[in-house]
């Protein structure tokens, strides 16, 4: 059967609702799709038996055409033992020319094991996805720790990609609706390779960047005296989540869950403001989906300028002790008004 369409990975979060990323990947497939001769856009969802007819009229809502449902009242939560195989069962009865996961644990999991057995390449932690030369996917990712993108044409099927979320925007069609197919897998056939003994949550300090509304983000100008204590200052009056530039997180002001950036996360919160981070290509590909930008940086010529929205041409050092000062007086009258 020759290879006909594009097969996304439909993630699922602890609830049982789509992760961002599926939405983000659909979205980019339907852009993809006229370029090759509009063929369908599935996503493959694995899961427990649950009422699935929101998940895939959201699905069609983003462009998708058809969604293949694998559940099972086993299926509680994700297993490293089965999923992978369920999702290279479902890319071999339906033979796709691209296959898109997010780089999430289970995009990463599946997408290698997949690759592996189909036979085929893949392209990790892409920053762009498009059809190039001979109607080939484009594959666009950093290279040489984020100095270079390099481009990067599969020319093996499945043409394989995982993508960051954030990456690309949720944008829903017009007048566009996606069918169900349901199949059946019987995991009892699968070899029991890794046992379960415990989940441990884990618990961070710090605010998830990913799902920030505001962001305040520090880069080398921040790295010195107590620049970074400021912004958690600052951060804290707003209720942001603090963040910062690869120099930030190898000087050890943050941690690589808080890098922003090429070789970080990609985020897309409603208003970002950048503290001495200059603007180089690597970072403003983490920070390009941003509602709002907001620069604070003493060089006037600084690059990151170019792309904010408001920019405020002085030391961090005098400026956001007046932020924090502003906004303990704009909460006192708030107080006051109650």
């Amino acid at each position: 059967m020759e290879p006909n369409g594009i097969l996304i990975y439909g993630e699922l979060n602890n609830d049982y609702g789509l992760r961002p990323v599926v939405k983000q990947l659909v979205t980019k497939a339907y852009e993809l799709k006229p370029k090759i001769w509009n063929q369908r856009i599935m996503v493959c969802i694995i899961g427990p038996r649950i009422n699935y007819d929101g998940i895939v009229q959201e699905l069609g809502k983003y462009g998708a055409d058809e969604a293949v449902i694998v559940n099972d009242n086993n299926i509680t939560e994700y297993n490293p033992n089965f999923f992978p195989e369920i999702f290279v069962e479902i890319a071999q009865k339906y033979p796709p020319r691209i296959i898109l996961t997010g780089a999430t644990c289970q995009g990463k999991e599946i997408a290698a094991y997949t690759a592996a057995k189909l036979d085929t390449g893949l392209t990790a932690d892409c920053t762009n996805l498009d059809i190039g030369e001979n109607n080939l996917l484009l594959s666009t990712r950093p290279t040489f720790g984020g100095q270079l993108t390099a481009d990067i044409l599969c020319r093996s099927f499945p043409q394989m990609a995982t993508v960051q979320e954030n990456v690309f925007k949720e944008v829903q069609t017009e007048q566009h609706s996606a069918s169900a197919i349901f199949k059946w897998f019987d995991i009892n056939k699968s070899e029991n390779k890794i046992n379960k003994l415990n989940t441990i949550k884990k618990s961070s300090k710090h605010k998830d960047i990913c799902s920030s509304d505001i962001i305040i983000a520090g880069g080398a100008g921040a790295c010195k005296d107590n620049g970074f204590a400021l912004i958690y200052q600052l951060a804290q009056k707003t209720g942001a989540a603090v963040a910062g530039s690869r120099e930030a997180f190898e000087r050890g002001f943050i941690t690589k869950s808080q890098q922003i950036g090429q070789t970080g996360k990609t985020v897309a919160p409603k208003l970002y403001i950048a503290v001495g981070i200059s603007g180089a290509n690597q970072h403003l590909t983490g920070i390009k989906n941003s509602g709002k930008i907001i620069a604070i940086n003493k060089d006037k010529n600084a690059p990151i300028f170019k792309h904010a929205d408001i920019g405020i041409a002085g030391d961090l050092f005098e400026v956001l002790p007046k932020l924090i000062e502003n906004f303990d007086t704009y909460n006192k009258k708030e107080e006051n008004n109650e």
